[in-house]
């Protein structure tokens, strides 16, 4: 749909008033106001509650006003895509992810985007899950792989799959005397109140999954006394590799570690806990066909892990 002198419309938004909007824009409030008319006219809705000072937006002009800032965006993005063309310039996908992420996902995907797009240049923004929201939210990056961010104002995403959350820890801890339960063939953990007097290793307690683990302790009455706090997956499986505790990870990136022969891997509850892993990026935000390939090739890579079809949702995160 053409939109003529859009950006009429997103001043009076901007400066919540026609008068207002008129003067930064060199206009009459006359001149403004019959604009407003026309476009109301030309669309059939009323786009602003003019009872209401300052001018609020009506449930149209909210999605109006969606619409023109995302065209906004995309009349942006081709200009600056079209420079980079006749510039010779490669065009850049810009991705984020927690560094454990990366090293997980990347070594797979990133060889097939390749060859789908050779001459497109990825450039990786790795960052702790918390600030992952923060950059798409700034148009930073295209997209980012995490779970779903808490606060959506700014954001929306696409869930991937659901995934298993496994206890993990040496397969010859002494409370495991007699369990066997691996990777491959995990059995659910038989009591969480064993761990209370045990090192359990932890994300952050801001941090979704942490939260997701918090609230299965207090469901299970559950209070562990020994928490170890890291903000590096990496080195909380380490650890457990070590005979130094027990921790919590996804599926996902268990598969990758090298020390996978010396851990037991247990589900968390009946039916197991699962935490979703999504694609998040801008609200009317646009995404390029390489960035869509690239998520496409993600979901290709995780749907061995989705367990969706099997959970119901009272288990799920």
């Amino acid at each position: 749909m053409f939109v003529k002198n859009p950006e009429y419309f997103l001043a009076i938004v901007k400066e919540h008033s026609i008068s207002k909007a008129a003067e930064r824009l060199y206009l009459s409030q006359p001149y403004l106001s019959q604009y407003l008319a026309k476009l109301e006219g030309s669309l059939g809705v009323v786009l602003l509650d003019r009872s209401r000072s300052p001018l609020k937006l009506t449930p149209a002009g909210e999605l109006f006003h969606a619409y023109l800032e995302r065209q906004s965006f995309l009349d942006r993005q081709l200009v600056s895509d079209l420079r980079d063309l006749q510039d010779k310039k490669r065009p850049v996908l810009h991705i984020g992810v927690s560094p454990w992420r990366g090293s997980t996902l990347l070594p797979d995907v990133l060889p097939l985007f390749e060859g789908q797009y050779p001459d497109v240049q990825v450039v990786l923004h790795e960052a702790p899950v918390p600030e992952l929201g923060d950059l798409a939210a700034a148009n930073v990056i295209d997209f980012c792989v995490m779970q779903i961010p808490g606060d959506l104002h700014e954001l929306t995403y696409e869930t991937v799959m659901r995934e298993h959350i496994f206890l993990v820890c040496h397969r010859d801890h002494p409370l495991l005397q007699g369990i066997s339960s691996t990777y491959d063939d995990p059995r659910p953990f038989p009591d969480l109140r064993l761990l209370e007097h045990e090192r359990v290793i932890m994300l952050p307690a801001e941090w979704r999954l942490s939260k997701l683990l918090y609230n299965t302790f207090s469901v299970h009455s559950v209070e562990p006394q020994n928490i170890l706090v890291t903000t590096n997956t990496t080195t909380a499986i380490n650890l457990a590799a070590e005979k130094l505790g027990f921790a919590f990870l996804q599926e996902s990136g268990v598969s990758r570690t090298p020390y996978l022969d010396r851990l037991a891997c247990f589900t968390l509850g009946e039916p197991p806990l699962t935490c979703a892993l999504a694609v998040v990026y801008k609200k009317n935000g646009f995404l390029s066909p390489a960035a869509r390939a690239f998520i496409d090739l993600i979901r290709e890579f995780y749907s061995r892990y989705d367990r969706t079809l099997e959970q119901p949702a009272s288990n799920l995160c």
